[in-house]
């Protein structure tokens, strides 16, 4: 289902262009299940995604086949603190998972990633749902680099475009 007719990055002799869709199924049927597992409690889940048009069409599909449908979040621009932004977001509400999207928008990037890392424990305390984080490569690396505690606590799931 996840095949794309786009050239990003992938020559046409490469064989996990032709695997493509077989990997990505098995990628949405990981995630799937890491956000079912994780109901009623806390975990943070990467999905590295370059393609935003692939990640909006694994969106979708999450929106439809989901009993429980994932809250989205888009990131304002403007964020400097995601735990602020999330806690504000859901509030008193428990939503079944919340997607963070938007991330590669913020301007204030490392400085959002910084104070994530630093209250990266703080998260189990307040929040009993899987936090889902849509990055891309460069992002990942910032990630890495940035907020290697945030980053060693994340399950990791990848999508191939």
């Amino acid at each position: 289902m996840f095949a794309e007719n786009c050239s990003e990055n992938t020559d046409q002799n490469d064989p996990a262009r032709y695997d493509s869709a077989k990997y990505n199924e098995r990628s949405f049927s990981t995630l799937v299940r890491a956000i079912r597992l994780s109901q009623g409690y806390f975990s943070f889940v990467l999905v590295h995604c370059n393609s935003l048009a692939l990640r909006q069409q694994i969106v979708d599909r999450l929106q439809a086949t989901c009993t429980q449908k994932p809250q989205q979040l888009f990131v304002p621009k403007s964020a400097t603190s995601l735990y602020t932004t999330i806690a504000a977001e859901v509030d008193s509400a428990k939503p079944p998972a919340l997607m963070i999207l938007g991330l590669e928008s913020v301007e204030s990037i490392d400085r959002l990633l910084s104070s994530t890392n630093l209250v990266c424990s703080e998260f189990s305390k307040k929040f009993s749902f899987p936090i889902v984080f849509w990055v891309t490569d460069e992002l990942l690396r910032k990630i890495i680099r940035t907020a290697p505690d945030l980053y060693n606590r994340m399950t990791t799931i990848r999508f191939i475009s």
